[in-house]
């Protein structure tokens, strides 16, 4: 019950969260260029493979011992985040000329400026992550909403009216710094007088040492996101770089913004609760996978089919590109439904090595077809190279050896799940283009025929999982 619990606080406050951004990306993107949208992008992936540089890690290992030593993490994201970010000022210039020469050309102005303010951001959210992942492994994710209300809506109103004001990345970078130096001070105010700063005096190098093999899968998992605007900024202009990241967003909206992170932050601990039990476990996974993917078939299906007409309407008439990538990126996520949260459960077990080689091979598909692809087709190459997610055949074996019944049932409910939607959104396919929005209302038709058959097909597993006795077997 705390992990249903947990659940809808997260998801609740994910969804205030993508209310609010939607409302933004409303306005921001037609006052903020492309090509400081794509400035943004750059360095807004640097910062998110540098945060996994600094958590080394620990943040995700403290939550498997038993001590949980919050007093450790804190030290590490103080002492060697500041190390960290007090490089990154120094460097920043080097940074951006870099960058220049391996493109072969004048890096952009604010680069450099953007780089620096941003070390403020990967600062505070170091620190915002111990009480964070405190309350998460409480299964107490509620407990956390009034910081990331404050968050979003900090971010919201600086960013909208500092770029009507005509500041261009500067209204995304400072929108973004605000928001998270309050997200910090408010979920250190609610932590203050009840998280345990645990402190194991002499063991931090310790627990470091021992959690460098998740310091790797997060840097890869991290890398393997975001390795896209790194391959097609190598050769292609930061107009290219905010057009493709436009279209990735959209195709990743359920994945990567909507229910991902709420439900991967509340299934970890729930996982760990059920480490002993391998049965509810694997169903314990297999509930979320269905639930998302529920919603990533009927989010790709119509996106798809209405590319031209979401991105116009929540972008403006500037990105003429995106809709072609958002059309390849939308098939992306159904080609692997197990990784989404398999790496979740390769996690509890202690299975650090596969979880590594997975996300590794995958990487290695990414880049070295990126690179090629790129090279011949442009950033729709890059698209076309989501779909090679090589690593996903590892994650399915593990999951398979754990519960291979658990596993076949699951593959069977997806097998309908995709059946079930294919003469749905053909249907909808079958209105001419040139009717945009009865196209559109189809579409929304064709995805609640998808979200009824999941209904029926998970809605009494998923009634019977919740209402379980502590240690009932799985039904």
């Amino acid at each position: 019950m705390r992990f249903l619990r947990s659940a809808i606080a997260s998801g609740l406050s994910q969804g205030w969260r993508v209310l609010l951004t939607f409302g933004a990306t409303f306005a921001l993107r037609r006052f903020v260029s492309r090509e400081d949208w794509g400035l943004f992008t750059l360095v807004l992936v640097i910062f998110m493979i540098l945060g996994a540089i600094r958590d080394l890690g620990l943040a995700y290992h403290v939550l498997r011992t038993k001590t949980r030593p919050f007093g450790n993490l804190l030290l590490v994201e103080g002492l060697w985040g500041g190390l960290l970010c007090a490089g990154l000022l120094w460097w920043a210039p080097t940074l951006a000329e870099l960058y220049g020469q391996v493109r072969g050309v004048a890096p952009h102005p604010e680069m450099a400026g953007a780089i620096r303010a941003m070390t403020v951001f990967l600062f505070f959210e170091g620190l915002a992550t111990v009480p964070r992942n405190y309350f998460d492994s409480e299964l107490a994710t509620h407990r956390t909403v009034l910081a990331e209300v404050v968050r979003n809506l900090a971010y919201v109103l600086l960013s909208v009216g500092l770029a009507w004001w005509g500041l261009g990345v500067w209204s995304l970078v400072i929108g973004h710094v605000v928001g998270t130096v309050l997200y910090a001070v408010f979920l250190w105010a609610r932590a203050w007088k009840v998280m345990p700063l645990t402190y194991e005096r002499g063991q931090t190098l310790a627990l470091i040492r021992v959690s460098m093999p998740l310091a790797a899968i997060w840097f890869l998992l991290i890398l393997t996101r975001y390795v896209d605007p790194l391959i097609i900024g190598l050769g292609h202009t930061l107009e290219d770089i905010g057009e493709y990241g436009f279209a990735y967003d959209w195709a990743m909206i359920v994945s990567a913004q909507i229910l991902m992170p709420a439900v991967g932050r509340v299934l970890y601990p729930a996982l760990i609760a059920f480490s002993d039990q391998v049965e509810q476990l694997f169903q314990a996974y297999s509930i979320a996978t269905r639930f998302v993917m529920t919603f990533e078939v009927a989010s790709a299906g119509i996106l798809i089919l209405n590319a031209e007409l979401v991105l116009r309407l929540v972008g403006g008439s500037q990105w003429q590109d995106a809709p072609t990538y958002l059309r390849v990126l939308c098939l992306a996520p159904l080609v692997d439904p197990f990784s989404r949260l398999g790496g979740e459960v390769l996690k509890t077990r202690n299975q650090d090595r596969t979880w590594i080689i997975a996300t590794l091979i995958t990487l290695v598909s990414f880049t070295v077809g990126g690179l090629y692809f790129t090279s011949l087709y442009g950033p729709i190459g890059m698209a076309w190279v989501n779909i090679a997610q090589f690593g996903a055949v590892v994650i399915a074996w593990s999951l398979y050896r754990l519960d291979p019944s658990g596993f076949k049932q699951l593959c069977v409910d997806l097998l309908v799940l995709y059946a079930a939607s294919v003469p749905a959104f053909a249907a909808a396919a079958a209105v001419p283009s040139t009717m945009p929005f009865l196209r559109l209302l189809a579409s929304c038709a064709a995805a609640s025929v998808t979200l009824g058959v999941a209904a029926w097909r998970f809605g009494p597993e998923v009634i019977a999982f919740f209402r379980q006795r502590p240690g009932a077997a799985k039904t």
